[in-house]
């Protein structure tokens, strides 16, 4: 598939718009998703993600198949999410989460509504856990956890040495251990 993306953005670039149409469509979900979690904000992150591609559309031409096309998108995705949260600190807003209350508990369903309340306690706690990360450490977590990449990999998309991946991923499981301490 990773050939086929090169394929692909090498076709945008000689002018063919349904490559580009299939990639936005390859990976759509799984840049929004990404910057969801990297925001908080599922209507932020659908802003952002047509931000990511208007971006790739606007650089076809310089576009380079040196490494893994997914390398190349996320770096953009990593690019965008950092100048958003730098937008958001100078304006000086927090993050809201916009799937915050507990789902109600109907008739007929499997779950009690105590465990569905200490599930939504749960994933608030984790998601403020992961806020509170520095932005590189969050970045690192997500693309590490959520996209599965690896290290050389998310070294790529973040400009930094796998050395500098495994500390700064280091740090970031430490910090969430005590965060989530009494959860674990």
């Amino acid at each position: 598939m990773a050939e086929n993306d090169v394929e692909l953005m090498l076709q945008f670039q000689q002018g063919d718009d349904a490559a580009f149409e299939s990639l936005v469509k390859q990976y759509h979900k799984r840049v929004l998703n990404t910057i969801a979690r990297y925001t908080g904000d599922r209507t932020e992150s659908e802003d952002l993600t047509q931000e990511v591609f208007l971006r790739i559309y606007n650089a076809r031409q310089s576009y380079k198949p040196t490494s893994k096309f997914t390398s190349w998108l996320f770096t953009i995705v990593n690019n965008v999410c950092l100048n958003q949260i730098r937008d958001r600190k100078r304006r000086q807003t927090q993050s809201l989460f916009t799937d915050s209350s507990p789902q109600v508990n109907l008739p007929g369903d499997q779950k009690t509504a105590s465990s569905q309340l200490r599930g939504w306690e749960l994933k608030v706690t984790v998601r403020s856990a992961l806020d509170a990360l520095p932005d590189s450490q969050k970045m690192a977590v997500i693309l590490n956890k959520f996209e599965g990449f690896s290290y050389e990999e998310i070294a790529r998309v973040m400009n930094v040495s796998v050395a500098a991946v495994k500390s700064i991923l280091f740090r970031a499981r430490e910090n969430l251990k005590k965060k989530l301490k009494s959860y674990m």
